[in-house]
């Protein structure tokens, strides 16, 4: 008789125009595949295209991103889903930008 595999009970987006960070977050976090499905995104753009084609639990996001911040894409996603849980994943501290994904961030 075999295991069944359990099927992943949240969905997280990950968001960063890094793709090296982002393989290198994949990589770390693959471990965790059985728990969550991941999803992983190189723009703001494409986060939102993601979440047209499905719900998130958790969205985390680089701050620093050409085009759309990471500020502005968490708070498009506050206005679509408030109950998507938001947060901000940067290695840049900025007290400007901090000011800024404060609102819309948990």
């Amino acid at each position: 008789m075999t295991t069944p595999i359990p099927t992943p009970t949240r969905r997280i987006l990950f968001v960063d125009d890094d793709p090296q960070l982002l393989s290198g977050l994949g990589k770390a976090l693959r471990k965790h595949r059985h728990r969550w499905t991941m999803v992983f995104a190189d723009s703001g753009d494409a986060a939102l295209a993601e979440i047209h084609r499905a719900t998130f639990d958790v969205v985390v996001s680089d701050m620093r991103m050409p085009v759309m911040d990471g500020a502005e894409l968490l708070a498009q996603i506050r206005d679509r889903d408030p109950s998507t849980i938001r947060m901000i994943l940067s290695g840049f501290s900025e007290r400007s930008a901090i000011v800024r994904a404060q609102p819309v961030a948990h």
